[in-house]
């Protein structure tokens, strides 16, 4: 059976990146980051509960800061992009990759981390 916890970081990542994708491609339009959230919490299974917190505002719905990396990744990998603060879209490539594809998705977060820390 699939633990998510038994995992390490960065297969969570690599599992955070897939569900935020998939979701994004249900949805085909831009959302708030609390959407996914709350959307990942109600329908994923394997994400264990204890993953989702409350901000200390207590207004927002947010995953240890897995979700924030792996959003960062889907960016750099040309996947997402954000058209306003908070705000998260499928780009075209985004929209258009098979999430079955996972080889291909993380050659693509594993470059664009690369072009990212390489930047002058």
């Amino acid at each position: 059976m699939f633990e998510y916890e038994k995992l390490t970081r960065e297969e969570q990542e690599d599992y955070l990146e897939l569900a935020i994708l998939k979701y994004l491609q249900i949805v085909q339009n831009p959302v708030e980051r609390v959407q996914v959230l709350e959307y990942l919490s109600k329908h994923d299974i394997f994400i264990p509960h204890a993953e989702f917190e409350t901000d200390s505002t207590g207004t927002e719905s947010q995953i240890k800061p897995r979700f924030r990396f792996a959003l960062t990744a889907l960016e750099h990998a040309g996947l997402v992009y954000h058209p306003q603060k908070g705000m998260t879209a499928l780009t075209d490539l985004g929209n258009k990759i098979q999430t079955s594809d996972t080889s291909t998705i993380k050659r693509l977060v594993i470059n664009g981390q690369r072009k990212y820390n390489n930047k002058d």
